[in-house]
C-alpha cells in the first residue's frame, strides 16, 4: 500500500534526497532497532547499512566497534558523512534498483570479513523499504540473495501496512508505501532467506507523538 495522493517518480530520487538532506542533516543518537543489533549481531563482522541517510545509526555502530560500510542514493549525504566519517566507517552512494551497486557495497563489506566466521557480515536497512516500490524491493531483495552467502543475516524495520492511517510528523508529501509485512516474509523465503525473528506492533519506533506500526525482521540466508 503506499499513499495515493504523492507518486513516485524515479527519475527525481536522487534530487529529492540530496534536497531532504540539505535541510536535515544532523547526526543524532541512534535509532532503537539500531541499539537491538548493536547487542546483537556479531562485533567481529563487518556492518552494511543500506539508505544509510544522515548516517545515524551507522555513525554509533562505528562508534562500538563495528566495521561499517554504508550506502545512500543521496550524493549530498553521502558527502557529508565523508567529511566526518570515522577510520571504521565507509560510505559511498548505492542505488539499491542497480544489483551492480548492491553487489559492490557486499563485495566490499566481504572484502573485511573473518576468515575464521565464514567471511559473513550483518546487513541492515532501517526506514528503508517504505521508501521503495514494489519493483525496487524485488531488484533489491534479488540483489542480496545473489550477493550473499549462507549464515550472513540482514536486519529491517519498516513502517507496515497497519501504519497507513496513522498521523505523521515528517514526511508529508513524499513517497512511501506501507508494506505487507507477510507478503515481504514469502518474498525474502522465496529468495533463501529464513526468518529468525519477525514482529509488529507500536512502541518501538515512537517520535515526538508519532507512535508508527513497524515490522522488524531479522533474517539469515540460507
Amino acid at each position: 500500500m503506499s499513499d495515493p495522493t504523492v507518486k513516485k517518480v524515479v527519475t527525481n530520487e536522487a534530487n529529492y534526497w540530496d534536497t531532504f538532506y540539505a535541510h536535515k542533516f544532523t547526526v543524532s543518537v541512534p535509532s532503537q532497532f539500531c541499539c537491538l543489533t548493536a547487542i546483537e549481531a556479531p562485533k567481529t563482522r563487518p556492518f552494511v547499512e543500506f539508505g544509510c541517510g544522515n548516517g545515524r545509526d551507522s555513525m554509533y555502530m562505528a562508534t562500538q566497534g563495528f566495521r561499517v560500510y554504508s550506502g545512500d542514493l543521496s550524493g549530498a549525504a553521502v558527502a557529508n558523512l565523508k567529511k566526518n566519517s570515522p577510520s571504521n566507517a565507509t560510505f559511498s552512494v548505492c542505488d539499491v534498483s542497480k544489483p551492480e551497486h548492491v553487489q559492490s557495497l557486499v563485495d566490499e563489506a566481504r572484502a573485511g570479513a573473518n576468515a575464521d566466521d565464514n567471511f559473513n557480515i550483518t546487513m541492515y536497512n532501517r526506514f528503508f523499504m517504505h521508501a521503495l516500490d514494489e519493483q525496487q524491493e524485488y531488484v533489491y531483495l534479488e540483489a542480496l540473495a545473489s550477493a550473499t552467502k549462507s549464515g550472513d543475516t540482514l536486519y529491517m524495520e519498516y513502517r507496515c501496512s497497519l501504519d497507513e492511517a496513522l498521523e505523521k510528523e515528517h514526511g508529508k508529501g513524499h513517497y512511501r508505501r506501507y508494506v505487507e509485512t507477510a507478503k515481504l516474509v514469502d518474498l525474502l523465503e522465496t529468495l533463501g532467506f529464513s526468518i529468525k525473528y519477525e514482529i509488529t506492533g507500536q512502541g518501538m519506533a515512537k517520535y515526538k507523538a508519532e507512535d508508527p506500526f513497524v515490522s522488524r525482521i531479522i533474517c539469515e540466508r540460507n
